[in-house]
């Protein structure tokens, strides 16, 4: 059981590590979308959307979230405030929440860089998580901190440019 786990974590983490190469700061989208973009056909989202972006622009993830949140309730099919409302949860710490998003973003639009390098830097996010959750059981954690440290390495240093 426990290889399984950390097989399957060694592989989640190995795809972020990939994805984190890229960087982990925000950056808009360019200001002309590929054609694979959806524009907002309502006003309103169109509205909350580009709040959500201010929001993010000043860091206040909360406001960001609530107010992409607002746009995928009137537009619950657009990729780009799903990917930006997944993103604003990650960089809360709410990464079930994220998970979930950048997932319906990517199958709305499965060839999304941008969904697809912040969906890596998430399961980054989770694997530290877990890496400090096992430093605090001390000793009892000590072999799989041990584990999953050396998996982040080796899927670090397997990361070409």
């Amino acid at each position: 059981m426990k290889t399984t786990m950390v097989a399957t974590l060694i592989v989640t983490v190995a795809a972020g590590v990939i994805a984190f190469a890229a960087g982990t700061e925000y950056r808009p989208p360019p200001a002309t979308k590929p054609a694979t973009a959806v524009a907002s056909t309502s006003p309103a989202a169109a509205n909350w959307f580009a709040q959500g972006k201010a929001a993010l622009k000043a860091k206040d993830f909360a406001k960001a979230e609530k107010c992409f949140a607002e746009a995928a309730r009137i537009e619950p099919n657009n990729p780009d405030t799903l990917n930006e409302l997944a993103y604003s949860q990650r960089k809360q710490g709410k990464l079930d929440d994220a998970f979930t998003n950048y997932g319906k973003a990517l199958k709305l639009r499965p060839k999304f860089p941008e969904a697809r390098e912040y969906l890596g830097e998430a399961h980054i996010q989770a694997a530290l998580r877990e890496i400090e959750t096992l430093k605090s059981y001390g000793g009892d954690g000590k072999e799989e901190l041990e584990d999953l440290t050396k998996a982040l390495q080796d899927a670090a240093a397997s990361v070409k440019p």
